[in-house]
């Protein structure tokens, strides 16, 4: 090597350097862009969708107007379930009829007979989180809005499938979105063990509840009053 002559990489090292500028950009492009679900058990008319069913009836319930889960649906509550609060629920064509979600990922809702009709407006607890995420390929999580639990200054946003919960905040300044997700019951000192930001696949938001129209009223066409036949009008001869 001559001296004072700067030595070029060879082209092994190029190759390196293109290949660890570009895997994060290809990494990147291959994720699959978050899908965003709305759901509702109850379609436009006030009945039951298809591919929903009702597995349970309760009564005695009572409802108010802002559901924790969702924010846009209604929250419930009935002495006659174990968890006594059903949130969210869905007004039916019934007036004094709800039916609740748990999950949004499943399509088993429980039937639910109101004492009175809601009165309001939709929407008391507006929330900016999602109902629920599928963050990877298996892992489903549910939100939990009265959690108080906090790491590293974040806080418990949602519980999850398979040992996982995810604390905040929801990464969503793109169109892949991602969520830093937890081992539960590690052997640290919080019991939980970070497994680093994971792609969130799907997030899905429940809709808000939808009045039934009215059927309509029918038109009714003006009477035509049949037309009468003119008399004809005899002319009288003239007597000779």
């Amino acid at each position: 090597m001559t001296a004072g002559r700067a030595t070029l990489p060879t082209l092994p090292v190029v190759a390196l350097l293109i290949f660890a500028a570009v895997t994060p950009l290809a990494a990147s492009a291959s994720s699959p862009r978050t899908q965003v679900r709305t759901v509702s058990p109850v379609g436009v008319d006030g009945t039951l969708k298809d591919g929903y069913k009702v597995v349970r009836h309760l009564g005695h319930g009572t409802c108010q107007t802002g559901s924790f889960m969702t924010g846009r649906a209604d929250r419930c509550t009935t002495p006659s379930s174990r968890t006594v609060v059903l949130d969210p629920c869905w007004p039916t064509a019934s007036p004094k009829t709800f039916v609740c979600q748990r999950r949004p990922w499943q399509h088993q809702v429980v039937q639910l007979h109101v004492r009175k009709p809601v009165a309001g407006k939709p929407g008391a607890h507006r929330l900016g989180l999602p109902w629920g995420i599928r963050v990877n390929a298996k892992v489903r999580c549910l939100l939990d809005p009265g959690s108080v639990r906090r790491l590293s200054g974040h806080a418990l946003l949602f519980h999850c499938t398979h040992h996982r919960d995810v604390f905040g905040p929801l990464r969503r300044d793109s169109a892949h979105w991602k969520a830093h997700v937890y081992r539960t019951g590690a052997r640290t000192r919080t019991g939980y063990r970070s497994l680093g930001w994971h792609p969130v696949r799907i997030a899905w938001y429940g809709a808000a509840p939808v009045s039934p129209s009215p059927s309509p009223t029918p038109t009714l066409l003006p009477t035509l009053t049949p037309s009468t036949s003119a008399t004809p009008t005899t002319t009288a001869s003239a007597t000779p």
